[in-house]
């Protein structure tokens, strides 16, 4: 019986609750009717007061406009009066129709109307005159006072009803804030009496409530350790319903997807997870689908990206597991993925190293074959030379020739590591090195009408190996001449810069080219990476760069696409610093 009584209770007083709320709905819904309506009124005579306002305003517009008139005989001064004319009489309507429950206040708003109607006649009237061509009669009729003892019964009547109206403005202030009152009072008691009732229903329902918290509790606690286990994992995990729809990503996945748990969650795993090949950028089956087509572990393809939300590819490596109720029925897959990129990053590295290693083998082996036949063409260059009667142009072509042929057997000799630069680097003249340069590229330039603008200022000497020194300068040059097309110019200057400390000798070659892409200008300096594509291997600006960085320097180079385009090299070199001991015995 006692489980009886606790129910019966419980109704009850579910039961009295609800019709003291109702009745005292009832009653509020009373009180509000009457505070809208004094409202109403209220807003009313407020509208009154601001249409007698304007009114008065109006007529006293229209008479400041016709006096303007008469004095200046501008028609721009009918303005205020003409605007009058159109306004006055939907307004005293307007007015009367605000009033129309009080006689007293219909009919003086039926007497303003008649006298507004008289001053705008009576205005009417002197611009008649005074446009007629009868300004005397015009301004006669204004001395007569006539329009100033209308405007001042205007007055006069604006006051009387304006005075009304604050009255009744003042009482039915008073019985809407009384309404207010009343409506606030039986709020509160409805509020009192909910919380009563609130307190009396808790202390009934207080135990079942702190059993069933007992156990969801307990429940919290499991879910609670799931997730921090989930989310304390390294690798990025998400999972999904049994319709392959998000219904949870943990903190790394959020980073390699760029979509949080708000924005993937109840989003198919297709928009929250997408894949791609690597190497053909066409999209891949995604494994949660897999997982729920074959019911078992899947892991993804070799060469598989996730496309972050900003759109940037990321190298991944995944699997897929489904997740099994206690009946053994599917309801969700669990994806398990994280960023290969480091990994794809040292494959990549050791891959260059190989090929590094590959050319290295490859140039000492060319480097052996080419040698005995470039001292022997050395030889045939000096005994020409050694020649009697030889032209001028001949000789110095000669010498130029056997100096680049000395640079390649220089060359060959380090590849073969049968030869090592001094130990005291040699003082050189960086302006004279650049322009020997530039007489050996002569030829190419004239094939392309190259024009090459040259400022070759004196600077103090740099320290360095000159054969090296003249292999960097020609591979900038020799770049520089492939870049620009025909009829192309090609700046090249030499200047010193001082610094604290000492002073720094640049080397700019600058083109007009087509310029170099974003993309490519972060990697130009890695090695068998290049531009030219059919005729480049990707050693030039490496090798280039390694030989400033030996003499203590550096390579910057700028460059622009589009409609003012070109490239700018500038190869700094300290002219106070020993160049590093460099050489080393090929592989």
């Amino acid at each position: 019986m006692q489980p009886f009584y606790k129910r019966f209770s419980v109704v009850s007083g579910f039961v009295v609750l609800l019709l003291l709320l109702a009745v005292n709905s009832v009653i509020i819904r009373r009180q509000i009717a009457v505070q809208v309506a004094n409202q109403a009124w209220v807003d009313r005579t407020q509208q009154v007061l601001l249409q007698l306002s304007e009114t008065e305003s109006l007529i006293k517009d229209a008479e400041t406009g016709q006096r303007g008139y008469l004095y200046t005989h501008e028609p721009q001064y009918l303005a205020p009066y003409n605007l009058a004319i159109t306004e006055i009489d939907p307004q005293v309507r307007k007015l009367s129709q605000l009033v129309a429950d009080n006689p007293d206040e219909l009919a003086n708003s039926v007497r303003l109307g008649l006298l507004a109607r008289q001053k705008l006649a009576e205005l009417a009237k002197t611009i008649t005159l005074d446009q007629s061509g009868h300004p005397d009669a015009a301004r006669a009729l204004v001395l007569t006072n006539r329009g100033l003892f209308t405007m001042e019964k205007i007055r006069a009547l604006v006051s009387e009803m304006q005075q009304n109206e604050s009255a009744l403005n003042t009482a039915r202030t008073a019985a809407y804030r009384h309404s207010i009152r009343v409506t606030v009072a039986c709020v509160y008691l409805a509020s009192l009496l909910a919380g009563l009732g609130l307190a009396l229903l808790a202390y009934f329902i207080l135990r079942e409530m702190k059993l069933r918290e007992r156990h969801a509790a307990q429940i919290r606690q499991r879910e609670e350790w799931f997730r921090v286990t989930l989310t304390s994992l390294g690798d990025g995990v998400i999972a999904t319903d049994e319709r392959g729809h998000v219904t949870f990503v943990n903190p790394v996945a959020e980073k390699l997807t760029g979509r949080n748990l708000a924005q993937a969650k109840g989003n198919p795993i297709s928009n929250v997870f997408p894949i791609f090949n690597e190497l053909t950028h066409q999209p891949v089956d995604n494994p949660v689908k897999k997982v729920m087509e074959l019911g078992r572990i899947v892991g993804l393809a070799n060469h598989t990206v996730l496309q972050h939300a900003d759109g940037s590819l990321i190298p991944i490596e995944d699997s897929a597991a489904p997740i099994h109720d206690d009946q053994g029925q599917l309801v969700g897959v669990v994806l398990v993925f994280r960023d290969a990129s480091s990994q794809r990053q040292s494959q990549e590295l050791m891959r260059k190293t190989e090929k590094l290693a590959a050319a290295a083998r490859l140039a000492a082996t060319v480097a052996h074959e080419i040698n005995n036949p470039l001292e022997a063409v050395c030889n045939l260059v000096y005994l020409v030379k050694t020649r009697t009667g030889l032209p001028t142009d001949v000789e110095r072509d000669l010498t130029l020739a056997e100096h680049e042929l000395d640079r390649v057997s220089h060359i060959t000799r380090q590849t073969l590591g049968f030869y090592r630069e001094s130990r005291s680097p040699d003082a050189l003249d960086v302006p004279m090195l650049v322009d020997s340069v530039l007489k050996l590229f002569s030829s190419k330039f004239k094939s392309k009408n190259i024009t090459v603008e040259c400022d070759l200022q004196p600077c103090p000497p740099a320290h360095g190996w000159s054969g090296e020194l003249k292999q960097l300068v020609s591979n900038l040059i020799s770049n520089a001449a492939d870049a620009v097309g025909m009829d192309g110019t090609l700046k090249v200057r030499v200047f010193c810069v001082e610094r604290s400390g000492g002073a720094d000798v640049h080397v700019r070659i600058e083109d007009d080219g087509h310029g170099i892409a974003p993309e490519d200008l972060q990697r130009i300096f890695e090695p068998f990476y290049t531009t030219k594509k059919d005729v480049g291997t990707g050693l030039g600006l490496w090798v280039s760069k390694e030989i400033a960085e030996r003499h203590g320097g550096r390579i910057e180079v700028q460059s622009r696409v589009g409609v003012s385009h070109g490239t700018v090299f500038t190869v700094v070199l300290p002219c106070d610093a020993e160049p590093q001991q460099h050489m080393a015995e090929a592989v």
